[in-house]
């Protein structure tokens, strides 16, 4: 009987340690691990309604860009998402391809509010001078890139009524003007929304990445198609319908993802891929079929720019070993 008890005794033993050993394995790990990061400004808990951003019913423009728009006649308008600090891009792309001499297509920039008065001052005499400044009351940050895109679909559709499209630009981006007025010339006016079209791409999971996806903001395996946020024109009944879609979708700091490829969908929009737009940095040889290119600098600008001439005299050619770049659906 005593031999029996220190068995049973040791059963038990036994069976709590092997309990202990089974907790210790679930529960340990899970009080330990390091929570995934978070993407700045956009918390956890951080609110991404849209609605909480935009003031939809009122004017929130602190320079409101009115005259980019004053010709009736204006049929495409092309707005340059810009930093508040980069005055040396912006005076470059004046003096470069935004000097072209075609009525009905007007350049403008689009920036936010910057974080101190004195550049705001310069700002404000910028816009005094040169009448193409647009700034809404937001702070102007990479992380807030998607509440520019945003305002600018609400400045097209309330202070932009003339244009039947629009682009949006990154600002070291070179546009050759002449063959985007060609192309958009000869499109439908409606259902348009067309650049470079990125197809089947995953979310970077990686923490380091600048482009870092957290799962709480997109848990899906891979995006919808998009087009690349660097140069992609819309027609206006498209821009009504993304804005719409927008201020019901939570906000996606990837403002190209979020914008042409998650509300697109949402609205029942085909983005679409376009010949000659390009994310990349082409060179600066001469591309005869090229509307923009990518990582341009203020300097690379004036090149291009003096060589436009004997470029256009350049035949076009289509190259079916033409190299494919990550996730594009050339």
């Amino acid at each position: 009987m005593v031999f029996s008890g220190k068995w049973r005794l040791l059963r038990f033993i036994i069976l709590i340690t092997f309990l202990a050993v089974c907790c210790f394995t679930v529960y340990i790990p899970h009080l330990t691990a390091v929570p995934p990061k978070q993407v700045p400004g956009w918390e956890l808990n951080v609110t991404r309604d849209v609605t909480k951003y935009i003031n939809t019913g009122n004017d929130t423009t602190v320079i409101s860009g009115r005259e980019i728009c004053e010709d009736p006649s204006t049929f495409i308008v092309i707005i340059v998402t810009s930093a508040p600090q980069n005055f040396a891009v912006r005076s470059a792309i004046r003096e470069t391809w935004a000097s072209h001499n075609i009525s009905y297509v007007k350049v403008g920039f689009l920036i936010g509010l910057p974080r101190n008065n004195t550049l705001q001052s310069a700002i404000e005499e910028e816009s005094f001078e040169f009448k193409d400044i647009i700034q809404d009351n937001f702070i102007d940050s990479y992380n807030n890139l998607t509440l520019k895109s945003v305002v600018l679909l609400k400045w097209f559709l309330h202070q932009c009524p003339s244009p039947i499209f629009l682009m949006k630009a990154d600002d070291d981006t070179y546009v050759d003007v002449q063959r985007l007025a060609k192309r958009i010339v000869k499109m439908p006016h409606r259902s348009i929304l067309t650049g470079v079209l990125i197809c089947k791409a995953k979310p970077i999971v990686d923490s380091r990445s600048k482009w870092y996806t957290p799962k709480y903001m997109y848990p899906h395996q891979h995006y919808p198609n998009y087009l690349s946020g660097t140069g992609y024109v819309l027609s206006r009944d498209v821009a009504y319908k993304l804005y719409e879609a927008a201020l019901k979708t939570p906000i996606f700091y990837l403002e190209d993802v979020y914008l042409t490829g998650i509300c697109a969908q949402k609205a029942g929009v085909r983005p679409r891929n376009s010949e000659g737009f390009n994310y990349y940095n082409v060179g600066l040889k001469c591309v005869p079929d090229l509307i923009t290119n990518h990582r341009i600098k203020p300097d690379e600008l004036r090149i291009l720019w003096s060589q436009r001439e004997n470029c256009s005299l350049v035949k076009p050619t289509r190259n079916p070993k033409k190299k494919k770049f990550a996730n594009s659906c050339h």
